[in-house]
């Protein structure tokens, strides 16, 4: 019998919490006020996580001018947006690592691809200037397919063989096939009750949404879609099948996107991801 997506997020006891650090940074995501005393003040309390973000700052990712040496550095050199966006990413690493085999993803699969769209989104939004700030547009391609830490479990229980090497459409029939709603649906519960800003909710309930994207504004979607599949490009498809250069093209061609926009994110997207993951080691 199927359960209610309500009952399955209510029911997860693993999910059913973040860490603490992790839900103060969400607070301050949506949160254009918050002072630099305040992020010290979460930040600094958890060890490892400073340690994280400072290696983050002194990477050549950054370049920065200097090597900063607290996070009271880093706020000055990177701006207080930048550093919670960042400590909220490493943050995430334990909770996007671990093996889902319904999808066939082995340890630290599921966070290469978070990684690779999350970078792929702020590309994408900064390249196209779709005035999205890229901050955002990174923390909610990192979280875009936190669905599957849900239905991991019951499609395991319902499904003979792992689901897996099929396109976004095939998977998210079969997912609703079996469980009734999709990751993307059930990701959008589980933001829901991780109580995420109301923006990461839409985008997670939207990241199969490509359609063309609109200056101006806050939708992200189209943005996470794209950054999406250039990760299926790549090498870090997440669960679903690697894509080719004509099946990527002709699915953004169809969402109305000029594959021609993407190509210097497809170009340069995966040595980026490999740097980063260098330092973000989960």
């Amino acid at each position: 019998m199927k359960t209610s997506l309500a009952n399955l997020v209510a029911g997860t006891r693993e999910l059913q919490s973040l860490p603490s650090t992790t839900v103060r940074l969400l607070e301050f995501l949506d949160d254009a006020a918050v002072g630099a005393d305040q992020i010290l003040d979460v930040i600094e309390t958890d060890p490892a996580l400073t340690t994280n973000l400072l290696k983050l700052c002194n990477s050549a990712y950054y370049g920065l001018r200097r090597q900063v040496g607290t996070v009271r550095e880093a706020l000055v050199m990177l701006g207080n947006r930048t550093v919670v966006n960042l400590a909220f990413a490493a943050s995430m690493g334990d909770i996007l690592s671990g093996p889902l085999t319904a999808y066939q993803l082995d340890r630290g699969d599921l966070w290469r691809h978070a990684l690779c769209t999350a970078l792929g989104s702020a590309q994408v939004a900064g390249g196209l200037a779709l005035g999205i700030p890229e901050g955002r547009a990174f923390t909610a391609g990192l979280v875009h397919d936190i669905g599957k830490l849900l239905l991991d479990r019951p499609l395991r229980q319902a499904l003979s063989e792992p689901l897996a090497g099929c396109g976004f459409e095939e998977m998210t029939v079969r997912e609703r096939a079996v469980l009734g709603f999709d990751h993307a649906e059930a990701g959008a519960a589980l933001a829901e009750a991780w109580n995420f800003p109301p923006f990461l909710v839409d985008v997670i309930r939207d990241h199969h949404t490509l359609r063309s994207p609109a200056n101006g504004g806050e939708d992200l979607a189209p943005a996470v879609a794209a950054a999406n599949l250039v990760s299926c490009r790549v090498g870090y498809a997440g669960g679903t099948s690697l894509l080719s250069e004509e099946e990527f093209r002709t699915q953004l061609a169809a969402g109305g996107w000029d594959p021609d926009s993407l190509q210097d994110v497809v170009g340069t997207i995966r040595e980026r991801t490999e740097q980063l993951l260098l330092i973000m080691r989960v």
